[in-house]
């Protein structure tokens, strides 16, 4: 995959379907977890006996940054949060656009790494 052509591509991917938020998170929280679910930790709302209990929080962790999406009935915050040992020492809000450029710039270099997030990446891209 070409580097610029590889980010540009899977921006536009993580980008669908951003006029419902629910959905999107949803849908988000899944290609992630499928894509590089060492990367993710999805926290979801709701009761004991939601079928399908909607995502509450995605956190996306690329060392030092932790990117988090949170979302409260439909409405979507998200930020950027610089992580040390574990800790967070700096939180930024970010608009989402520059939030997905940011991610999908880090699963551009994790799939440059390793092979088996490369494979798993471009199937994303090729079923979007």
């Amino acid at each position: 995959m070409d580097g610029s052509l590889s980010f540009d591509v899977l921006a536009a991917s993580l980008r669908q379907d951003t006029r419902d938020m629910a959905a999107f998170s949803e849908i988000l929280a899944k290609k992630l977890e499928e894509a590089v679910p060492g990367f993710v930790r999805v926290e979801r709302q709701g009761g004991l006996f939601q079928k399908n209990p909607p995502v509450r929080r995605l956190m996306v962790t690329f060392e030092p940054w932790q990117y988090v999406l949170e979302n409260q009935r439909g409405r979507v915050s998200t930020s950027r949060v610089k992580m040390v040992r574990g800790v967070s020492i700096k939180t930024e809000p970010m608009d989402l656009n520059p939030w997905i450029d940011a991610i999908s710039q880090e699963l551009v270099q994790v799939a440059s790494h390793e092979a088996a997030a490369r494979e798993t990446l471009e199937r994303f891209l090729l079923d979007s």
